[in-house]
């Protein structure tokens, strides 16, 4: 007999009110070693005195984030390690070891499931990581990936970047171009492989690059809020004004919005704002700071961070978004971007 269960289903609640109400439910539970818990990129763990350990999990299954039929195996294995490296990054941190696990059919070869781990490895080893174990099971229905990573803070007096640290004034940056992942998707679903751009766009959507040098260099030039783009500027600025109490203007002349990607796509405004995976991070500070960050940037043979917008005090409303044009005519916008569960 099946027993009648109460709530509403998931996907009406949504996946972020979802998330909110398990923030509720398990962050009544403290710990004086947890100094994050819920709500940021990253949970932080402090097991003494000034040692900070990050971690991060993320699972990715089949026909929800990739389909087998788009991407090899070596793709699968890069991706799946480094949408989880973009999470160390944006706390600021560095990976130091990945677990790995992975449930199978039992149908695949076993040189595409090396082919998955050789990718891993190697973008690993591009930052001192290593693949220290994992689990491997059966999963009938499609493949399943689940990847945890560990890092660690230098023992310094730098606070971590988390996203409740934005600041009226501050200036809103991003490390890299927007919206190609998103494009790169839409060419794979649609069949677009000769438009302009489209081998950059299908490589940003399957091999996705971490910005940990980065993320390092934010944290080490005193910038104090960040986030990776994994939902989108629209899904994800949002959220740091919330967990900050501030509202933003985005100057959207400013977004680094590739041309192939205007000129490709009609809706190319919400392809590139909404679409996400671009796991570019995206950070908030003072104006001094972000000079200082461009310069480091450049040191280090990094191109300067993109500079889009600015942080303003919240109004009666609570926190918003707003969008200025060319005109400097503002549009307060709708946040969000790709979120699961939603139709």
């Amino acid at each position: 007999m099946r027993v009648a269960s109460s709530g509403r289903l998931v996907r009406e609640v949504g996946e972020f009110a979802l998330i909110d109400q398990i923030s509720r439910l398990v962050g009544r539970d403290t710990w004086s070693r947890l100094r994050i818990g819920i709500g940021d990129d990253a949970a932080v763990w402090r097991p003494r005195p000034g040692h900070d350990v990050v971690i991060t999990t993320d699972v990715l299954v089949e026909r929800v984030h990739f389909r087998l039929d788009w991407t090899d195996w070596g793709s699968l294995g890069h991706k799946a390690l480094a949408v989880n490296l973009s999470d160390i990054a944006a706390m600021g941190a560095r990976p130091r070891l990945a677990l790995v696990d992975l449930g199978l059919r039992g149908s695949e070869r076993d040189q595409e499931v090396l082919d998955f781990y050789r990718s891993a490895r190697k973008l690993g080893q591009r930052f001192g990581l290593v693949i220290a174990g994992g689990d491997t099971t059966r999963a009938p229905n499609g493949v399943l990936i689940a990847v945890t990573v560990v890092g660690d803070v230098p023992r310094d007096s730098r606070p971590l970047l988390t996203r409740a640290a934005a600041r009226p004034g501050d200036v809103i940056g991003v490390t890299g171009p927007l919206g190609l992942a998103a494009a790169g998707l839409r060419v794979l679903e649609r069949g677009l492989k000769t438009l302009d751009g489209s081998p950059r766009m299908q490589e940003a959507y399957h091999r996705p690059q971490p910005r940990v040098r980065e993320g390092m260099l934010l944290r080490r030039c005193g910038v104090r809020a960040a986030m990776d783009l994994s939902d989108g500027l629209l899904g994800d600025l949002p959220k740091i004004c919330e967990r900050s109490g501030v509202s933003a203007i985005v100057d959207l002349h400013r977004v680094p919005i590739p041309n192939a990607i205007k000129w490709g796509f009609p809706d190319w405004r919400d392809l590139a704002l909404r679409g996400g995976e671009d796991y570019e991070l995206l950070f908030t500070a003072p104006q001094h700071v972000f000079e200082r960050v461009c310069r480091a940037f450049r040191r280090a043979g990094l191109r300067p961070p993109y500079r889009i917008g600015h942080i303003v005090e919240a109004g009666a409303e609570g926190p918003r978004v707003k969008l200025r044009n060319v005109l400097g005519k503002l549009e307060e916008i709708e946040p969000g971007g790709y979120a699961h569960f939603k139709s």
